[in-house]
Order: C-alpha cells, then sequence, then structure tokens
C-alpha cells in the first residue's frame, strides 16, 4: 500500500492491525449488532475526590453491591448474588491512592467476566496537558495534546491498550508538564478501552469550563470465564513531573504484578548498525560484509539485519506492502541475497561482532512455505476472513512459534532478534479452530514466553528487542531492548520519543529509533546526530558507511570512543528530561559523579548538578554558544576544556565558581562540548 511504514502503520484502519482510536466500548455479535451489559456500581470512599466507581457485568448475573464487613480506609468488601469482592487501599503519601481487588464466587465456582470498568471525573483547573501512550503520525508529534485542542473538541475521546499495544495509564499535567492527574491500570494484559468525555458541574455547561470523566473497560470485545478476578489501579495527584509519575506508575504495575523484567546483557548496549533506512528490502552479503569492515574501523559492533534477508523484494514497505506480506513467514535468508549467510555470521563472530536479525513472530503470507503447513492457525475477522497474523490462542500456535524462530537462531547462530509487527494481535479471532483461551493478551504472552524461554535456553544472552507501541510495560517479561518508532532524518522528534520510552523502560535497555542524514551533511549537524544517540540510550546508526565521507566516519568514530568510555552512565545511569520545552530539548543524565547536560536548545532551563564532579555539556542546539546556569555545583576551580564535533580539544582553562550557581556563557563548537572537571 502506497506510503506505508513502520512508523504510519498504525494510523491505517483498512490495513486490519489493529482497532481503531476510536474503539466502541460495547462488544457485537457476530452479526455486527452491539452488545449492552447492565453494570453492577459501587463508590471508592478511599478514592472519593475523584468520584471514583466501579462496575461489573457478570454471568450469573449481579444487580447490587452490599457493604460486608467492617471497613477501614485500607479494606472493604462487598457481596452480591453469591459473589464476594475484596479491595485493599494503599496510600503512602498524600495524594497517592493505588487499590488492588480480588473477586470470586462464595461457592468456588466459574463466573463469566462480561465487563469491568473503573470511572473517576476531575474538574481541569490548572490542568493544560493531556497524554496517553500512543504512537503513529500525526499524533506522535504532539504526545502531550493540549487538552484545548485535544480533549475540548466536544468529541469523546477514545484509546485502546492492551499486552502488545500501549499502556492503560494517562497523565494530566500543568502548563509545565508537573502532574495534576494520573490514572492507570493495574492489569496490563487484558484489552482495555479508555473513554474520556466532558461532563457538567450542574451550573452552566458552556460557562463553567471543562470538567472529564475518565473510564477504564475491559476486556474489551470478548468475554472471560475465571474462578477468580484480580485488577486494580493507581491515582496520582502528587506535585511530580510526567516523567517521574509515568516513572512511579511503571515501577507500582510491575511489582503488583510480580512482573519478572528480562535483564539486558552486556551485548544489548553495544552500538549497533541497522540496514533498513540505507536499503529497505535491497540487501545482500556483499553490503553487510562490506559495511561491517566500516563498524570495525569505527566502533560498531553489532550489527542489525532488518527486513529483507528473508525475501526476493527490493523496494520497500510504501511500494511493496502486498508483496511483504505474501513473503513473510519462511525465515529461511533468500539465497540470490545471501548465498551462505551462516558463514557470513561465523566471518562476523570471528571479528567480536554481533549479528541481530529482524523478524515478525505472527506474520505468514500465502506465498510461503510455512503457509501450507500453519494456515490453520491464522486468524480470521468477524466476518470470517483469513488474516496474515497467526493467532496466539490458537492451541498450536506458542510451540510453533518457539520452534521455528529457535532453529532461526540455531540455524545461523544468530545473537538477537528485533520482533515487530506485533500491535494487531488484540483484535480477537472469530475461527472455528481450537483456542486455549479467549484473552488475546493471554495467548500473546504465552506466545512470546514460548520463544523467549526457547532462545535463553540455547543462548542466555540473546538480544530480544521490539518498537513503540509493542514496547511497553507488558513487554518488559519479552524483551530486553526497547526503542522508538520510525523516524528517519528526525533526530528531535526521535530523541523526544526515546525520552517518552526511557520513562517506563527501566531495568531494560533503550534506544533511537537508528540515526540518519545526508551523506552531504555537515561536520556540526553529523556531530549533533551522534551525540543524540550516544546520551539518549544505545547508539544506533541507518547509514551506508561506504557512501560516507571520511571526516563522518572520524565523527563517529570519536563518539562511540566517548560512548564507551561513559558507558556505564550513559546506558545505565539515570536520563531525565529538564523542563518541559517541546520535543525536550534539554537532558541530563546522571550517574556517581558525572552529570552529562544535552542542550538541543539556545533556550535552556537551569539544571542542579549537585554533587557532580564531572560535567560534560554538549552542544546539539543548532548554535555555537551556549547560555546555562548550572545550580548546586560545587565551589572552588574547574578545568574547562573545550572539544569541537570531532571532540578534538579546541582550548582549556580554569575557572573560579563560587558557591551556588554557575551562569554559564561558552561558546562550543557546533555538535561539541565543554567538559568541566573539579
Amino acid at each position: 500500500m502506497p506510503g506505508v511504514s513502520r512508523r504510519r502503520f498504525l494510523t491505517i484502519p483498512a490495513l486490519g492491525f489493529a482497532l481503531p482510536a476510536a474503539v466502541p466500548l460495547n462488544p457485537a455479535n457476530a452479526n455486527g449488532s452491539s452488545i449492552t451489559f447492565d453494570q453492577a456500581w459501587l463508590t471508592l470512599e478511599p478514592l472519593s475526590r475523584w468520584d471514583a466507581q466501579l462496575g461489573f457485568a457478570l454471568e450469573p448475573r449481579i444487580t447490587q453491591w452490599m457493604a460486608s464487613g467492617a471497613r477501614s480506609r485500607h479494606h472493604a468488601s462487598f457481596y452480591a448474588g453469591g459473589y464476594q469482592l475484596k479491595l485493599d487501599f494503599a496510600s503512602p503519601e498524600p495524594g497517592l491512592v493505588s487499590f488492588q481487588f480480588r473477586l470470586a464466587r462464595e461457592d468456588g465456582q466459574p463466573f463469566t467476566v462480561h465487563r469491568y470498568s473503573l470511572k473517576a471525573r476531575l474538574p481541569f483547573p490548572g490542568i493544560y496537558r493531556f497524554w496517553d501512550y500512543r504512537s503513529g503520525s500525526p499524533e506522535i508529534e504532539a504526545e502531550f495534546d493540549a487538552y484545548m485542542r485535544g480533549l475540548a473538541s466536544g468529541e469523546k475521546y477514545t484509546q485502546t491498550y492492551a499486552a502488545n499495544t500501549g499502556i492503560p495509564f494517562v497523565l494530566c499535567t500543568d502548563r509545565n508538564g508537573e502532574n495534576r492527574f494520573s490514572f492507570g491500570m493495574l492489569d496490563q494484559v487484558e484489552v482495555t478501552g479508555l473513554h474520556v468525555e466532558p461532563y457538567s458541574l450542574g451550573l452552566s455547561r458552556r460557562g463553567e469550563g471543562l470538567n472529564f470523566s475518565f473510564e477504564f473497560v475491559k476486556p474489551l470485545g470478548y468475554a472471560l470465564k475465571r474462578s477468580e478476578w484480580v485488577d486494580g489501579a493507581w491515582f496520582d495527584a502528587r506535585p511530580l513531573n510526567w516523567f517521574q509519575t509515568i516513572r512511579e506508575y511503571s515501577r507500582w504495575a510491575e511489582r503488583s504484578a510480580n512482573l519478572s523484567v528480562m535483564k539486558p546483557p552486556p551485548a544489548a548496549f553495544e552500538p549497533i548498525w541497522n540496514t533498513w533506512y540505507p536499503f529497505g528490502f535491497n540487501i545482500n552479503q556483499e553490503i553487510v560484509l562490506r559495511n561491517a569492515e566500516f563498524c570495525r574501523q569505527i566502533g560498531l559492533r553489532n550489527l542489525l539485519i532488518d527486513a529483507g534477508y528473508q525475501n526476493p523484494l527490493t523496494g520497500g514497505l510504501a511500494a511493496e506492502w502486498n508483496q511483504f506480506v505474501d513473503y513473510t513467514g519462511d525465515w529461511t535468508p533468500n539465497p540470490q541475497k545471501f548465498p551462505d549467510f551462516r558463514k557470513m555470521v561465523e566471518l562476523l563472530h570471528r571479528q567480536q561482532q554481533f549479528v541481530t536479525v529482524w523478524v515478525a513472530l505472527f506474520m505468514l503470507g500465502k506465498k510461503t512455505k510455512a503457509y501450507r503447513e500453519a494456515r490453520d492457525m491464522l486468524r480470521r475477522d468477524i466476518s470470517g476472513k483469513e488474516q496474515s497474523y497467526l493467532c496466539p490462542c490458537h492451541t498450536e500456535t506458542p510451540q510453533y512459534l518457539a520452534r521455528t524462530f529457535l532453529k532461526l537462531a540455531k540455524d545461523y547462530d544468530l545473537d538477537g532478534f528485533w520482533l515487530d509487527f506485533m500491535d494487531n494481535m488484540h483484535a480477537p479471532c472469530y475461527s472455528s479452530h481450537l483456542h486455549f483461551t479467549n484473552s488475546p493478551g493471554e495467548g500473546y504472552n504465552r506466545c512470546l514466553a514460548a520463544v523467549r524461554d526457547a532462545l535463553m535456553k540455547y543462548k542466555p544472552d540473546f538480544l530480544m528487542e521490539t518498537r513503540m507501541r509493542m514496547a511497553n510495560v507488558n513487554a518488559k517479561q519479552f524483551v530486553n531492548v526497547m526503542e522508538t518508532s520510525d523516524m528517519p532524518f528526525d533526530f528531535d522528534l526521535n530523541r523526544s520519543m526515546g525520552v517518552i520510552v526511557r520513562s517506563f523502560s527501566e531495568g531494560v535497555a533503550s534506544k533511537l529509533d537508528p540515526i540518519q542524514w545526508h551523506i552531504r551533511e555537515s561536520e556540526e549537524n553529523v556531530a549533533v546526530c551522534c551525540a543524540t544517540v550516544a546520551l539518549t540510550g544505545i547508539p544506533v546508526f541507518g547509514v551506508d558507511l561506504r557512501l560516507l565521507p571520511e571526516s563522518h566516519l572520524r565523527i563517529i568514530k570519536a563518539w562511540m570512543r566517548f560512548y564507551r568510555q561513559h558507558q556505564d552512565v550513559l546506558s545505565c545511569g539515570e536520563l531525565e528530561p529538564c523542563g518541559f520545552a517541546s520535543l525536550f530539548p534539554l537532558l541530563q543524565v546522571r550517574g556517581g559523579r558525572k552529570a552529562f547536560l544535552y542542550i538541543g536548545s539556545s533556550s535552556t532551563t537551569p539544571v542542579s548538578v549537585e554533587g557532580a564532579k564531572e560535567i560534560y555539556l554538549i552542544n546539539a542546539s543548532g548554535r555555537s554558544r551556549v547560555a546555562i546556569t548550572l545550580d548546586g555545583i560545587t565551589a572552588g576551580r574547574w578545568r574547562m576544556v573545550v572539544r569541537n564535533g570531532r571532540l578534538e580539544e579546541v582550548s582549556a582553562h580554569d575557572r573560579e565558581v563560587d558557591a551556588g550557581a554557575l551562569a554559564l556563557d561558552q561558546k562550543i563548537p557546533e555538535g561539541g562540548l565543554v567538559e568541566l572537571h573539579a
């Protein structure tokens, strides 16, 4: 389909990749008619400031909840029609309340959950930004929507989240990005709908200002039979910045759900060269080996061979989408492009390089050999039409995937997989084949766990990575590297999305989309590109190294040397945006006695560097002069070294610093830096 890219595919409903953004909250019968459920509601008193209510539509049915036993600010119990509902609340500090609930029948018999909802209402004084985790044009360019443009349009706002896509969490901030209200669910697996709409205080709907009700609804599009149901939620009104708020919610969700984060091996932090942007599908053995020579010279050890190695295509997604789908599913390198893939990998391994390849676990095209073997596992939509993706709930899919991708890894002694095109896996399957569960999320997780376990047994340091929106809290069990979405040539937008991913990816490695530039780009801008990927995660490049001038290669080499010198902090330190300017141009990475400041704008906010004895100011502002105030800097004599984009020393001198702050107004070459040593 013309114009299709990994960046855009989520926004094209015709492809059938995902439930549309405006998903109906009522599921449908096979004939398309809407199903409605009466829910029995109860008020959550510890959350009364947000008028929070919890409602259930169950089978056997209930109509009204009654309080049961003694209640306190930490515990409450309710019963209805043979059901027992127990709630445990926690409020460790003012403004923060979380709870978990456990629902079961008193006789221990299973029951059906058609739906449950959690509602909250909120007046909006002081709130000017609204955020939820989504990806793809055009939303990606405004991750924090101004509420007057987004919510206040008068239209109902809906989003969908699931094990494979997004995070069931919303955040409302003031104009400076400080949290005023955040609301998220504990369960990250079942398909969850978010429904936001305005409500009135009963005074004057237009004159009283904006007020909104938020509702999370699940499971969306299917029902589940269980003997017990457990979930919970997080309500946060603490005045933290948005980044800290998302990080705190993510930690709670992982801890409360006993989610085991997949630890990244040392290889996960190796700088990467990726084939996609310079070549698309048009890759071959000679291209990879020749670029690998340059990679060795400039310090790139991980070669990521993207889509195209396993098919006969020579274009890109935009030109060859249908053929791409048809030819995906046989996981053997195309012999016309790679006459001896195994031998190539062995050579790269002898050169101390790693090889990761692109895979789409669930995709199965009609022109593959595997189609004949696995066709019965394919999903069907509500009309009965066969899809090009395996059903994650089919009884044989987990082991089929584990067997298939273990064979791929073993046959070619691979070091990692780049998992792609799984964003659509939350739509229910309507095939008549056997399902081990009705939950797409449960099926998805079991499939990924089967693949993970098989690969880790084969090679414990195997790399597993994926991108937004599949990169979410749930995915941290199954991947050890997370990255942004496709953003060729746009390092500002790429960087801003990297900050978003970093907010919830604690514990795994993170990186940007491969950085790319014109072969005739200025040295200054090449240095800025290199600094951007070095300061925001694992450095990753998507350029044809054979075509770059020697000056570009020297700059990459210099920045990769800088990255390795400070890798412990740059890849695993505490990254956080400073201020709330568009696209987050000012970042700080802290670790031990080191502080790194990425300055991507000529206008900056004061930054605390208290306790730092080594400070690095990277000039990515597009200007040759940087003005910034460093708060909390240690008093005394500091050695100041100025370096250009090749990180060569330009000047050096000593400077006396008074206690409290340093207002620095310094000429720094574009793409260069200043080192300050106490």
